[in-house]
């Protein structure tokens, strides 16, 4: 044998179990499997039989491929935010509570017991920061909050499970085709929410009336509230208009530029200003990164908007600007100036420790205060500042905690910028369009309490994404030496 194969004999891992006892362990798996489906069928517990049929083959997938769970969840999640019914709940705890959980534990088991063969990736400052935040903020359920079983629901549901997608993406560490899958689920997520969305305003009776909360007002599609659904675009939009920058057949590139087209269209009748703000700022990023891309695109489409902004949109265009100019929309601006405040106020009070988490709402009234005589300022009002909320509610090391892994990977792109390929889809681009969806993130979360856990699950997904191309732009690469003929075996006569 040579040295070669020697070596990669010493590399190959045994097997735990014993082929025999391996198959007598499948077998009593599946019997065991079968005796507790049949069990559940019988006491009319079909849906937890359902998913468990499902279950199985899932979990092979998923302990090959764990990035099949986010690209699940991406697909999964935003029809299950409206539960209604028994199994719609069953099925949200099933992908939202359970799948990303269940990832994370499989991949641990699989590591420890070395059952694959994937390089495994340390936790570096990013994680501990995540470690640190989850500490700390269940140390405030359990000594501030009045409800802490009920407040640890939620905390697992907005931050646990977001950041088990983070982990999952910084663990899996995925393949040129698994990112590959993520375009995918992309065209999917702006296809769906653009289609529901436009429905939603031309044609309400075809949407069913849990997705209608806000019509004539907003466009939400399935996620609940405007800014939410402008987030799910913006990831999907942005990521699919670098893949169309890409040697791909011309029709998938075309297929790109229209999901990314209708990302923006989606966007404008959110009529959410916080949205609006944020996409003119993504629109300067995408023409200093792609500046040919978006100039052609306006020279394109400069007519078309023009011919139909007197036909088609002269409704939309007309409620836009009731958005931006009536009485209304000035009240409804003002009127959040008493909250920060409020929220600034309450971080004053107590800098360190906060008030809480999730207790922002039992305090924050009497910390209003009359304000240049703006308009409803005396009216218990809602956060509208996802940052002010954890500033008053943790103080400033929750918020320093929270926002750790953003400044840290951003930090890392400064340094290892110049290492990314500069081409490609995993390329330096691919980067900066993943921190303009942060950027986005950003601009929005400052003019809403980021409750809605789709677009909690995007902000950890897509620092996740950037970790993962940072971290394989500064892994050491192998080195390749060149073989001899006495290292392979010899001469050619032996």
């Amino acid at each position: 044998m040579s040295e070669i194969e020697n070596h990669r004999a010493t590399l190959s891992r045994r097997p735990l179990i014993d082929g025999k006892f391996g198959l007598l362990g499948v077998l009593a798996v599946a019997g065991a499997a079968a005796v507790v489906v049949a069990w559940l069928i019988i006491a009319g517990l079909w849906y937890f039989a359902a998913i468990l049929i499902f279950a199985l083959p899932v979990l092979v997938v998923i302990h090959r491929h764990p990035f099949v769970s986010v690209m699940i969840w991406l697909l999964l999640a935003p029809f299950l935010l409206h539960s209604n019914t028994a199994t719609e709940r069953y099925v949200y705890w099933a992908i939202h509570r359970a799948l990303p959980m269940l990832t994370l534990l499989m991949m641990a088991l699989s590591a420890g017991l070395h059952i694959n063969q994937r390089r495994t990736t340390r936790p570096g400052p990013a994680e501990a920061a995540m470690a640190g935040y989850v500490l700390i903020s269940i140390a405030s359920i359990l000594w501030m909050n009045h409800q802490p079983v009920a407040t640890f629901y939620l905390f697992y549901d907005r931050i646990l499970v977001p950041m088990a997608l983070y982990l999952i993406i910084r663990f899996a560490e995925p393949s040129e085709r698994e990112l590959r899958w993520l375009l995918a689920a992309a065209v999917f997520i702006v296809l769906s929410q653009g289609v529901i969305g436009i429905l939603s305003q031309f044609a309400p009776s075809l949407i069913p009336s849990q997705w209608m909360e806000n019509a004539g007002e907003r466009t939400v599609g399935t996620l609940i509230n405007a800014a939410i659904y402008t987030i799910a675009l913006m990831f999907g939009g942005l990521v699919l208009a670098h893949a169309a920058q890409q040697r791909e057949p011309v029709w998938l590139r075309r297929v790109y530029v229209l999901c990314f087209l209708l990302a923006m269209y989606g966007t404008f009748i959110s009529f959410s200003r916080a949205s609006w703000l944020g996409g003119m700022v993504v629109g300067l990023g995408l023409l200093l990164i792609y500046p040919r891309f978006i100039l052609r695109l306006t020279i394109v489409l400069a007519p078309l908007v023009l011919l139909l902004a007197g036909v088609l949109l002269a409704d939309q265009l007309e409620w836009a600007q009731e958005r931006l100019y009536s009485a209304e929309a000035e009240n409804s601006a003002t009127s959040r100036v008493p909250i920060m405040v409020g929220a600034y106020h309450m971080f004053l009070v107590k800098p360190v420790t906060g008030w809480g988490y999730n207790n922002f709402d039992l305090y924050d009234r009497s910390f209003y205060g009359r304000l240049l005589d703006v308009a409803g300022d005396n009216k218990d009002h809602a956060s509208h500042n996802y940052f002010l909320t954890i500033l008053a509610e943790q103080g400033l090391p929750g918020l320093l905690l929270y926002l750790g892994p953003m400044f840290y990977w951003l930090i890392i792109t400064a340094r290892r910028y110049s290492f990314l390929p500069a081409n490609g889809l995993r390329s330096r681009k691919l980067v900066l369009m993943l921190w303009l969806v942060i950027l986005f993130h950003v601009i929005v979360s400052n003019f809403i309490n980021m409750i809605v856990v789709y677009g909690l699950g995007i902000w950890w997904i897509t620092l996740g994404l950037i970790g993962y191309l940072l971290e394989s732009a500064g892994a050491p690469r192998p080195v390749t030496v060149p073989a001899t003929r006495s290292a392979v075996g010899g001469s050619a006569h032996g």
